[in-house]
């Protein structure tokens, strides 16, 4: 009997061993080892662009590396199903783009702005419609007046199937009453590069994705869909000039999964928030055509909240819409 009572004594202490050794190892203070930033975009577009600056300027704060790991598809929902079944403990993270509210909406995963922790908002991107330099339509009227008249005649290139681009070509034949034909890309990079190819006709983007090749004379912005025009295309009207008050903007932010303890959460949003206030990334924002804007963690779950209950009731009515 004493012999047992020994073996379980034993069995004990290296049971308790190991469960002081598993908190010593994850104890002290945070962040102590690398970070993955988690994107849902492909290499080359302002989601990817985003998340590799933020992740580089906030390095000097965290005091250790943090390593993006594009993961694209399905609008988002590969990555987001990804970060949500990863430990809540600040060490895998992913970029908080609009889609984050879209994807439930669109079938493509049961992910909500409500089922992850949200750690702040550092962006927001209006789209602009773009067409090649030598194409016959100089202005937003002779694109509108085309595709009227053979409707789903003008292909169009997105950045996925779902995705934000794809959104607002949707609501620009709702509110312009058009009809054109859908090509999805993995991204504004294969949009845009398909456009200059001379595959499609037109592509709607980012505003900063496109400025480049415009910059260049390779391509011609018809509208910015928003209300008040861009920065780096300030002699381009926009859509709401153009008595079509339509478009919503691409945002970007970090999220971590659900249940991230309070002293992480706020450890990351100050410092995205340091990287957020230098000179570099106001510099990334004025060039790539984003409005710089910061919400905390909290503001940033009650925006995103609304824009899913937006998106929610809008997407339905516009992928059900006539063809």
């Amino acid at each position: 009997m004493l012999s047992g009572m020994l073996r379980c004594s034993a069995s004990l202490a290296v049971v308790v061993g190991i469960s002081f050794s598993g908190c010593s190892s994850t104890s002290g203070p945070f962040p102590s080892k690398e970070l993955k930033l988690i994107v849902q975009a492909s290499p080359g577009g302002l989601s990817d662009s985003v998340s590799r600056i933020m992740a580089s300027l906030s390095e000097p704060d965290l005091g250790v590396p943090v390593v993006c790991e594009n993961k694209p598809g399905a609008s988002g929902a590969l990555a987001y199903s990804y970060v949500v079944r990863r430990p809540p403990d600040g060490y895998t993270i992913g970029h908080a783009a609009v889609e984050i509210a879209m994807v439930r909406a669109l079938g493509y995963a049961d992910i909500g702005p409500e089922d992850v922790d949200l750690i702040c908002l550092v962006s927001k991107s209006p789209p602009v419609l773009v067409v090649r330099a030598d194409s016959p339509w100089k202005n937003f009227s002779d694109f509108v007046d085309a595709a009227r008249k053979e409707p789903n005649s003008l292909i169009m290139a997105n950045s996925g199937t779902g995705s934000i681009w794809h959104f607002n070509t949707l609501l620009m034949e709702q509110y312009a009453d058009l009809r054109v034909t859908h090509v999805p890309y993995n991204g504004s990079s294969g949009s845009l590069a398909s456009l200059l190819g001379g595959h499609v006709d037109a592509v709607i983007a980012g505003a900063g994705e496109a400025v480049a090749n415009v910059a260049a004379g390779r391509l011609r912005a018809l509208a910015i869909l928003a209300p008040s025009r861009s920065q780096i295309y300030p002699e381009t009207p926009t859509t709401h000039e153009l008595k079509y008050p339509f478009g919503v903007p691409a945002w970007s932010g970090f999220f971590a999964p659900k249940g991230l303890p309070q002293d992480v959460l706020v450890r990351l949003e100050a410092a995205f928030r340091k990287a957020f206030e230098t000179e570099e990334w106001r510099k990334l924002c004025h060039e790539r055509g984003m409005e710089a804007e910061f919400l905390n963690s909290e503001d940033f779950q009650k925006f995103a909240l609304d824009q899913g209950i937006f998106f929610g009731a809008e997407i339905p009515k516009l992928l059900t819409m006539k063809r």
